[in-house]
């Protein structure tokens, strides 16, 4: 019985021991790499359809600055649309479908010249 006590000890302090919750493996970095301040940052489920976005920034993402996005528990699913809004530019960019339990950064790119949209994933 003395073993079995000390047994349940141990347990209980290595349980007690341990982070209570991991990082969420869609938690990532967003990196601004497109030559525009960003005003708008925000990501959703593409069973939400486009209209339903909140604005992840608390301030305008400046060219080549980062932010680091966390999910919590409520959302679900590691696939997500992004949608990019221009501090002084009309055109708002989507990224559609989205896997970010693949990455931990994400570096948002825009070309002007042709308008083309890409991110690299790390």
């Amino acid at each position: 019985m003395k073993y079995f006590l000390s047994g349940l000890i141990a347990i209980g302090l290595s349980i007690a021991a341990m982070p209570s919750f991991a990082a969420d493996a869609r938690n990532v970095t967003v990196v601004n790499e497109t030559g525009y301040a960003i005003k708008f940052l925000g990501f959703n489920a593409p069973d939400d359809g486009l209209d339903e976005w909140d604005n992840e920034l608390e301030k305008v993402l400046q060219n080549q600055a980062s932010t680091y996005v966390e999910f919590d528990e409520d959302d679900e699913g590691c696939v997500w649309n992004i949608r990019v809004d221009w501090q002084n530019y009309d055109e708002a960019v989507l990224w559609k479908n989205v896997n970010l339990c693949k990455m931990t950064a994400l570096r948002l790119r825009y070309d002007p010249g042709t308008k083309t949209t890409s991110f690299l994933a790390e």
